[in-house]
């Protein structure tokens, strides 16, 4: 299977493997790249006091006599080399030795084998590792590597990296680095070679990326190798298809494609001037605004600017996501589009204080949704142990524009004044001892529905031996309380009955002052206050006049 060559320097065996187009194509594309990818030879420049035999004897290797570094560069005298000038060393003839690479930070478990162990380690801050070492990281850990020449390297979560070779071209500080990708991501930084150095490798399944100096990913999965550009070129080539890849492209290959390889732009970064400078640390919410044609977006949180330690790194479809646990302090946030392809683009990155702020309480009463009957309903929440107080607000919107705040010490309040009916809102939120302001709950909506009062009873006379009482009806499946009693505090009521209708009708009453009240039952079971009592003056001689199938009259007193 063909691979994917990512390269600014020259591979001759893919020159032999690919057709007469697809190495002029090439050659093109490197020449594009970089004006010294063809150059063999590392330039050094002449400082006071420099010898040709003091700069043989420090770069090249041995047995190579520094008389062969002087008909190289065709200097006559070698007792003047003018300052500022510069000598030419070929890369055959610099010495090379090995080299490490160092762990810069490391987060979650990530384990190094093939050290000589015998076994997987955890890997740790500081670690010098050599050619052979095997780099595995689990779900949620990162792992950042620095090379000889200051090259960083982040691998994401889930990832498996070899070290295949690491060399140094004696104190020239050019290094010939090559990594083996089995799967997951990296971030590359390289730092540009001062000459024309060996590229910079890494391999995939189904894919090779070299570089002399730029920033760029890589994404290795089995079936398919992405790589992003964010600074400088790079030449894509697969078989005799090439691509020149330029800051802010990407491209995809695929295994076994044959279409030609094409490059795309990258996703702009997003705006994340939105972001508070000042987060929760205890539940940090960040959003930003949507790009048309992002499809999803990775979010990363470090403690550094340099992004060496990933505290989150996570993907989310909307423009939203919510980090982690963060202690007081200061962090960076990184966000990138995702496009339809899954290639990552430009990273857009901010910094926030993380505060530690009281959690809101637990919401009581009233609940998400429901039927308050009370028109100064009473509001209630947990404590929260740190709290030293609580806000309170109220508001007719889900936006709580012109709110009705105030703030309470304990865990319970009444609205101040008589709500109308209608949908609310009610949020709370605790206050630390030090004066911050924890962040609100979620709101509550509610509904004020009082029930409708019986109001006004009516009379109506039927036969001679009962008597009817009418008042005003409520909501379907309301019911009443109906009481009648001599007195007006109703503590011995003659008549205590419930009613489905908003009627009642009682046998004939006997002369005397009579109080009747009735009470509205809402289908939910809750019982709405009794109104002011009403009062009947029954005479002695329309007692007879009922007997007699007569009206009865009544003095209704509110």
């Amino acid at each position: 299977m063909m691979g994917m060559r990512v390269s600014f320097d020259i591979d001759y065996s893919s020159w032999r493997r690919a057709g007469l187009l697809g190495r002029c194509c090439m050659l093109l594309l490197l020449l594009a790249c970089s004006p010294l990818a063809l150059a063999e030879d590392w330039s050094y420049r002449i400082r006071p006091g420099d010898t040709i035999w003091d700069l043989a004897g420090e770069y090249l290797k041995p047995g190579i006599p520094w008389q062969r570094l002087q008909a190289h560069n065709g200097i006559s005298n070698p007792y003047q080399l003018p300052p500022g000038s510069t000598v030419r060393f070929p890369l055959a003839w610099l010495h090379l030795q090995p080299a490490r690479a160092r762990v810069v930070a490391v987060r979650g478990q990530a384990l190094v084998d093939g050290i000589g162990s015998g076994r997987a380690v955890p890997a740790t801050e500081g670690m010098q590792l050599g050619a052979g070492a095997l780099l595995r990281t689990a779900r949620d850990a990162t792992l950042t590597l620095e090379f000889a020449d200051h090259t960083r390297l982040l691998l994401q979560s889930d990832s498996e990296l070899r070290l295949d070779r690491l060399s140094q071209y004696g104190k020239s500080g050019m290094v010939d680095t090559r990594l083996r990708l089995q799967r997951g991501r990296i971030t590359n930084s390289v730092t540009p070679s001062r000459g024309a150095s060996p590229a910079f490798i890494v391999d995939t399944p189904n894919a090779t990326s070299a570089v002399r100096g730029t920033r760029f990913r890589v994404n290795a999965e089995e079936s398919r190798t992405q790589a992003e550009v964010t600074e400088g070129s790079v030449a894509v080539s697969a078989g005799s298809r090439n691509a020149l890849v330029r800051h802010g492209y990407g491209a995809v290959v695929a295994a076994g494609q044959a279409a030609p390889i094409r490059a795309v732009p990258l996703l702009p970064a997003p705006d994340l001037s939105g972001v508070p400078a000042k987060l929760n640390g205890t539940r940090a919410e960040v959003q930003w605004h949507a790009l048309e044609q992002a499809r999803r977006y990775r979010v990363q949180a470090s403690n550094t600017a340099t992004f060496d330690t990933l505290l989150a790194d996570l993907e989310t479809t909307a423009p939203l996501a919510k980090l982690p646990l963060l202690q007081e302090g200061a962090y960076f946030l990184r966000v990138r589009a995702i496009d339809a392809q899954g290639l990552e683009g430009h990273d857009a990155t901010t910094r926030f204080v993380a505060e530690t702020l009281p959690e809101p309480p637990f919401a009581i009463a009233p609940k998400t949704d429901s039927l308050v009957r009370e028109v100064q309903p009473e509001f209630r929440w947990a404590d929260v142990a740190e709290a030293a107080g609580y806000r309170f607000e109220l508001a007719d919107n889900a936006g709580f524009e012109r709110p009705l705040s105030f703030q309470e010490k304990g865990t319970r309040t009444r609205a101040p004044r008589a709500l109308a009916p209608g949908r609310y809102y009610w949020r709370i939120a605790s206050d630390a001892s030090n004066g911050r302001q924890g962040p609100y709950g979620d709101p509550i909506a509610f509904t004020v529905q009082p029930l409708p009062e019986a109001g006004e009873i009516e009379d109506e006379a039927g036969d001679s031996r009962s008597v009817t009482f009418h008042w005003r009806a409520g909501e379907p499946g309301q019911r009443y309380r109906f009481q009648l009693s001599r007195s007006p505090d109703f503590k011995n009521p003659r008549v205590d009955q419930v009613v489905d209708q908003s009627q009642i009708t009682l046998p004939k009453l006997r002369a005397g002052t009579w109080y009747l009240r009735a009470q509205a039952i809402g289908g939910d079971g809750y019982e709405a206050p009794f109104p002011p009592a009403q009062r009947v003056k029954v005479p002695c001689g329309v007692c007879k006049g009922i007997a007699a199938g007569g009206m009865l009259w009544i003095l209704l007193t509110l």
